[in-house]
């Protein structure tokens, strides 16, 4: 450091790096001072003491103190330095001495490193080379390096790999057979060193199958590069295992599933771990949404406890215990559970509580059920006997007991047969067939003392019991004395006409059957005559039903009385008869005679007791076997001939011929105007009322076709429906009429003023093979139910053939249709056939019911068929009500339903509205 000049130029005192040669220069200057202020040279000596002045000797002396005080400071400072310089040196040795160590350290430390990069190197090589998987290298989209395994795997070699895009890669596909070569591209670009990718797809084999492939994809950087390492990896055996997993996972679970039983399991917590199927369907619920969850929260207040206090009872115990508890389910039904609840406890030592629940409702149901049929087996008014295979009765029913007139034990044990007498002989045989399975129905009499057999319908049913598992036999008897004695009536009517007492259409067809198929028919031919009455609508509508059912009789009673015993007169119906003349003296040359002197009868007043009346007579004739050769033939050229005489002048006689052209032709023109009147919104429908019985009240009403001509004319349908029928017109005309009466039934619904309608089905429909199919569509177009119309199909068409009959009211009714027998009565119809009909209401004819007041036969019949129609459970409605009187006898007798003018006429719609609010309001 360079010495500092003072103001005078004169040296001053510095500081140097060296202590001691600074104190050496401090004294130096110190000696310079003195010799300055003595005036000598330093160096020299001083001759002689000069006297100094005052001041300068202070300053002197000042400057000596200061330069001693300087000395004394520099000399601590020296020796502290000396003291921090032996300080550091120390310091300095040991930082060398440590620096050396630290250098060999890391001398040993990086052979040490070096080391382990090397075996590192060796290890990561070894890893790459013999890892199962397959590893490469990707840069810039190109594999740069890969193992063997990738080789293998990829079935590629490396010269094909290096610098490409694997092949494989880019023919992978997903499970569901789709091409993964897109996907897995952006997959590739989308891994990053935060984000691996990993995904599963099915890479091809040389074989020309495929296996499954677990691919990684990582992304590192190295040299500045980005890299993606891919490890591929065989996982087919994996996947074989899953799905074997899978498979019994499934079985399992199936097997758990398919428990009706509700099957549950719960840990000690109460949280439930499993529930099959029949459990959540109980509880409305998923099972993800039970899994976790308390059963307990399903259960109310007091079972809840009640189930807590067994579980935890089952918990101490270990003993597994069988409870009943109520459940209600999602639809708010009440359930009744047996539950089975037991420990079992898990491979950590967890445990839990498997409860089984059994849906006991339908035991305590079945229990129920089993003790009202033990009352309804005693209090059953039909009679019930339990038998053996054998025939012998095991168990009766008190009805049984009074039935067979023996209230003793004695009745038991005893063969079956021997307590009621089988119409048929093979007992045995029916038994044994029984037995094995076969239903039998039939006919059984008793004979109680000395009174008259007794008539029962017995109904064999096969059953088996279930502790001796051996077959027996039920047993249903049924008195049906008073059926049998109606249905032999009705028979007797079936072919007879109630009015007159005629043979009517059917027993006239039969009859004149059997002579045209009999081996010695009449040598002389067959004579076949249809009559029609002249002006007898007049006689009904000025004088009366009444009037006209006793001039009907009177014309019954004149026809045969002067045809003579030989002739068979019918009644088809209304005003139309028959005769079938086999007589040699009714045969031409004298035909023409004997049916002049039957015109002539007819201009005879007939006697109606209050009044008389004169009708002419239409009569038809037709030969056999001259002009047909079959019954209907036979019958078709008489009504051509009855409309050729009608159309002649009425009153007269027509004898069939080929040239009755004109008259064919007049019913084809009837045909034509009542196609174009289907056509052009000439037919319209009335509704006629139907009430109960008791209480008066609105049931239903009958759609009745009316036809109006463009001249306001209304036509009865007895006038064009025959012609229908008998052209094939009825068909449209039914259609007609069904989508009328469903559009009536459409607006009636919206307005709140249901009624049920009542359409009638003619044969000729009840035939068709279209029907059922035709009626669907209807319904479907027209958006009605099928519970709002009843169908009437008349007692003669369903005998006309009764299994297919029986086969179409089978589907109406499973199509919800109601089903009414019309005219029932009038035909010739079978308690065994009607048992098997699914029908609703049986509809009394219109002639008995006209009779009901004075004629105790008709009584007789409406009380069987109202008998009938309660054993049943059907519906019988009496139509033809015209009197108070006939309405109040009805009613007692048992009819349910009453239908006529007294109740009230066809109207057609705004007037039926009209009709029911005014009845309505006379009823309230």
């Amino acid at each position: 450091m360079a010495p500092s000049q003072n103001r005078s130029g004169n040296s001053v005192i510095s500081i140097v790096d060296d202590p001691v040669e600074s104190a050496q220069r401090i004294l130096e200057q110190l000696d310079q001072l003195l010799c300055e202020a003595m005036l000598v040279a330093p160096g020299e000596t001083p001759q002689a003491t000069v006297a100094m002045p005052t001041e300068l000797l202070t300053n002197l002396r000042q400057a000596v103190a200061e330069r001693e005080q300087t000395l004394a400071s520099m000399r601590e400072r020296f020796e502290a330095m000396m003291r921090a310089q032996a300080d550091a040196i120390v310091y300095s040795a040991e930082i060398i001495d440590e620096l050396e160590r630290t250098k060999q350290s890391l001398g040993e430390a990086r052979q040490a490193a070096e080391q382990a990069a090397e075996e590192t190197q060796r290890l990561a090589d070894t890893v790459f080379e013999r890892t199962h998987d397959g590893v490469l290298v990707f840069a810039d989209r190109a594999c740069v390096a890969c193992n063997d395994n990738a080789l293998e795997l990829l079935q590629v070699t490396r010269d094909k790999i290096i610098g490409n895009w694997p092949e494989s890669l880019s023919v992978a596909r997903h499970p569901d057979g789709t091409s993964a070569g897109g996907d897995i591209r952006r997959r590739f670009e989308s891994a990053d060193l935060a984000n691996p990718v990993l995904f599963e797809v099915q890479l091809p084999e040389r074989s020309g199958s495929w296996f499954w492939a677990e691919i990684t994809f990582s992304a590192f950087g190295m040299n500045g590069i980005d890299h993606v390492l891919a490890v591929v990896r065989d996982i087919t055996s994996r996947k074989e295992f899953e799905v074997e997993l899978q498979r019994h996972r499934d079985f399992l679970n199936n097997i758990i599933n398919a428990v009706p039983d509700q099957l549950s399991v719960t840990a000690a917590d109460r949280s439930l771990v499993l529930a099959n199927d029949a459990y959540c369907a109980a509880h409305n619920v998923t099972l993800n949404e039970l899994v976790g969850s308390q059963p307990a929260e399903f259960l109310n207040a007091d079972l809840r406890q009640e189930v807590e206090r067994i579980e935890s009872e089952l918990l101490a115990t270990g003993l597994c215990q069988t409870s009943e508890q109520a459940l209600i389910r999602p639809d708010g039904t009440r359930a009744m559970l047996s539950v089975k609840r037991s420990v079992f406890a898990g491979a950590q030592g967890d445990r839990y509580i498997v409860s089984t629940s059994r849906d006991i409702t339908e035991n305590r149901k079945r229990e129920d059920r089993l003790r009202l049929l033990a009352s309804v087996f005693n209090g059953a008014s039909e009679g019930v006997a339990i038998i053996a295979a054998d025939g012998r009765i095991c168990e009766a029913n008190p009805a049984f007991m009074d039935m067979v007139g023996d209230h003793s034990s004695e009745v038991i044990n005893y063969p079956l047969h021997r307590v009621i007498r089988f119409e048929q002989p093979n007992v045995t045989e029916i038994f044994e067939l029984v037995a094995n399975g076969t239903t039998w129905t039939g006919k059984a009499n008793v004979k109680l003392g000395d009174t008259r057999d007794r008539h029962f319908w017995v109904s064999l049913s096969p059953t088996m019991d279930c502790q001796e598992q051996s077959a027996r036999v039920i047993a249903l008897v049924s008195d049906i004395t008073e059926l049998e004695d109606a249905q032999a009536q009705l028979i007797s009517q079936a072919l007879y006409d109630n009015l007159t007492g005629l043979p009517n259409r059917r027993c006239f067809r039969e009859r004149l059957e059997t002579l045209i198929e009999d081996n010695n028919p009449p040598e002389q031919g067959i004579t076949v005559c249809f009559l029609d009455l002249d002006d007898f609508k007049h006689v009904n509508d000025s004088s009366g039903h009444a009037a006209g059912d006793r001039l009907l009789e009177a014309v019954g009673r004149r026809i045969k009385s002067t045809m003579g015993s030989e002739a068979f007169v019918a009644r088809f119906g209304g005003d139309e008869f028959a005769m079938i003349l086999t007589a040699s003296q009714h045969q031409p040359p004298h035909l023409n005679a004997v049916l002049e002197s039957l015109l002539s009868e007819f201009r005879r007043p007939f006697d109606l007791g209050d009044s008389e009346a004169v009708v002419g007579l239409s009569i038809g004739v037709t030969h056999w076997p001259d002009q047909a050769q079959d019954v209907g033939s036979l019958m078709c050229n008489a009504d051509i001939a009855m409309y050729s005489a009608k159309s002649a002048g009425k009153n007269r006689i027509g004898h069939f011929s080929p040239e009755m052209e004109n008259s064919v032709n007049t019913r084809h023109q009837v045909q034509t105007k009542l196609r174009r009147a289907l056509k052009g919104g000439q037919i319209a429908l009335c509704y006629q009322p139907k009430v109960c019985a008791t209480t008066g009240r609105i049931v239903s009403c009958e759609a009745l076709a009316r036809w109006k001509t463009p001249d306001g004319t209304v036509i009865s349908p007895a006038e064009f429906v025959p012609i229908a029928e008998q052209t094939g017109l009825i068909l449209p005309l039914g259609e007609l009429v069904f989508r009328q009466a469903a559009l009536q039934a459409v607006e009636w619904e919206k307005s709140g003023q249901r009624t049920t309608i009542a359409i009638n089905v003619s044969p000729n429909q009840l035939r068709h093979l279209g029907f059922i199919s035709q009626l669907q569509a209807f319904i479907d177009e027209m958006q009605v139910k099928p519970e709002w119309f009843e169908l009437e199909i008349t007692e003669y068409a369903m005998m006309e053939d009764v299994e297919h009959a029986m086969s179409v009211v089978e589907r109406l009714a499973d199509m919800g249709f109601s089903i009414a027998i019309d005219d029932f009565g009038t035909g010739y119809s079978s308690l065994s056939y009607l048992k098997h009909f699914r029908i609703h209401t049986l509809k009394i004819d219109m002639s008995f019911v006209r009779d009901v007041t004075h004629d105790p036969r008709s009584v007789a019949v409406i009380r069987s068929i109202a008998s009938l129609g309660q054993g049943l459970g059907l519906n019988v409605v009496a139509e033809g009500v015209e009197t108070a009187e006939q309405a109040k006898l009805l009613a007692d007798i048992g009819c349910n339903v009453l239908q006529g003018y007294y109740i009230g006429r066809p109207m057609f719609p705004d007037q039926f509205t009209a009709w029911q609010n005014d009845h309505v309001a006379a009823s309230l």
